[in-house]
């Protein structure tokens, strides 16, 4: 939930000198869409979480199906609102990526590839839009950093499709694991970690600000959970085991929120770092083992 917030912040601080204000709302708008597609995604999935994952809030009936679509709903005009009121240009951005969200959930979630892809878009937005935030329009090198976090989360959602594989093969989902298989998607996987390492290098030498030792110290750590996380994947029996899926992405849902946090500390925001990165670190990670308990839960599709 805190990862939106992070980019968007981390496109603020690189994209200018941003006021507590403005900090404030590269991370609120960003956040708010974030959590408007958590619900989307609950309720657009309810059909093949009902079948694989009856825990889930809406098949659980902990939450009911019109309450999740009327939040999304209203996170998104509220994301909306807000973004009017900092950059009237964004709003393009803001209209893309609720566009490219539902466009995900409701069509190309089945169509292999494509729908990772799309998937991660929305994070290369939420960074622009925190740059646009303190800034009329991006600066041009920020594209870089913008297409390193598009692959990144493209490649992290690419994770979670693998480890959901069985239940999207069975309620008629052709995502790219079960279209293609799993060496298919293990290949896409180390493609997607070479090129967003790739783009990350090349920003760090392109944008002024990244060109400190604190920023690469923080990459470096993010790269070896990345590649820890992969290894884990590629090193297991195939097909691979859901589990160990689940592991891998614990340490890509830690690792990306460094990603953004690299960007805040080279900007000698260390207060934010303090007061918002790692608070929202440890709160991932607290998270992460609480929902432990629902990686065990039986499904009706395996009994």
């Amino acid at each position: 939930m805190f990862y939106a917030g992070l980019v968007g912040i981390s496109g603020a601080v690189t994209g200018g000198d941003a006021s507590p204000t403005q900090l404030g709302l590269a991370w609120l708008v960003p956040t708010l869409a974030w959590i408007a597609s958590l619900y989307g995604g609950d309720y657009f999935d309810r059909d093949l979480d009902a079948l694989t994952k009856p825990h889930r809030p809406i098949p659980s009936g902990r939450v009911g199906a019109r309450t999740a679509r009327t939040v999304m709903i209203l996170l998104i005009l509220t994301g909306f609102a807000l973004t009017v009121a900092v950059n009237l240009r964004a709003l393009l951005l803001a209209g893309a990526a609720a566009v490219l969200g539902i466009g995900y959930a409701r069509v190309f979630k089945g169509r292999g590839l494509s729908g990772n892809i799309i998937r991660g878009a929305p994070t290369a937005l939420a960074f622009l839009f925190g740059a646009m935030v303190v800034q009329p329009f991006p600066a041009p090198e920020l594209a870089i950093m913008a297409a390193a976090l598009w692959i990144h989360d493209s490649g992290s959602n690419l994770l979670g499709a693998l480890g959901d594989r069985d239940g999207d093969r069975s309620g008629g989902y052709a995502t790219y694991p079960v279209a293609r298989g799993d060496d298919a998607a293990l290949t896409a996987l180390v493609r997607f970690f070479i090129a967003w390492v790739t783009l990350v290098a090349l920003a760090s030498v392109v944008i002024d600000s990244y060109r400190v030792p604190c920023f690469y110290l923080t990459l470096l750590v993010a790269v070896i959970l990345g590649a820890v996380s992969l290894v884990m994947v590629v090193r297991a029996p195939k097909p691979v085991p859901r589990m160990v899926c689940l592991r891998a992405h614990e340490l890509i849902v830690i690792e990306r929120l460094l990603l953004p946090s690299a960007a805040i500390v080279a900007a000698d925001r260390f207060f934010l770092f303090t007061f918002v990165v790692a608070p929202s670190i440890g709160a991932t990670v607290l998270a992460a083992f609480v929902m432990r308990r629902s990686y065990r839960l039986p499904s009706p599709m395996a009994a």
